[in-house]
């Protein structure tokens, strides 16, 4: 049985692990938005609505986060996944990065989103806006392809 000693002992180890978890986090997890945005134009308005609704939240540095990612433990997972996610594609970075390499993560975004990859299933569970609508990939391949970026493959793009 637990003595009156023994829950307080607990209770403080719980707390001590707590906190302990909670200042890890912290330090681990210093920067959740680094302060460049892009105010620019992607492929126009209504695409790079959709740009935003369903990509920018880990592809970005405009990311909103929930009030459970300053929970320990988890705000390191989340802080993780879209940090891997700004590495593969950061939108705020996209002024800087040349041309030939914009079409190439264009076509690499269509292609996942194609192929249910992006966004991923466990991200929609939590942010169902972020779903794309069987509208949006179509209104995104036109406006690309409008701006002279190919998907045929035995065609050079643009």
């Amino acid at each position: 049985m637990l003595n009156k000693r023994n829950v307080v002992i607990l209770i403080s180890a719980i707390i001590v692990v707590w906190i302990g978890s909670l200042v890890i986090s912290r330090i681990m997890v210093s920067d959740k938005n680094p302060s460049r945005r892009y105010a620019g134009i992607i492929l126009g308005e209504e695409s790079d609505k959709i740009l935003r609704r369903a990509c920018f939240n880990c592809h970005s540095n405009e990311t909103e986060w929930p009030w459970y990612t300053s929970m320990p433990v988890i705000s390191v997972l989340i802080s993780s996944d879209v940090g891997e996610a700004r590495k593969h594609l950061n939108f705020s970075d996209w002024e800087s990065i040349p041309e030939d390499q914009r079409i190439f993560y264009l076509k690499m975004v269509f292609k996942e989103i194609e192929q249910g990859e992006m966004p991923p299933f466990i991200y929609k569970l939590g942010h169902p806006e972020a779903k794309l609508k069987a509208n949006d990939l179509k209104t995104l391949k036109a406006r690309a392809s409008s701006l002279g970026i190919s998907f045929d493959s035995n065609k050079n793009s643009n």
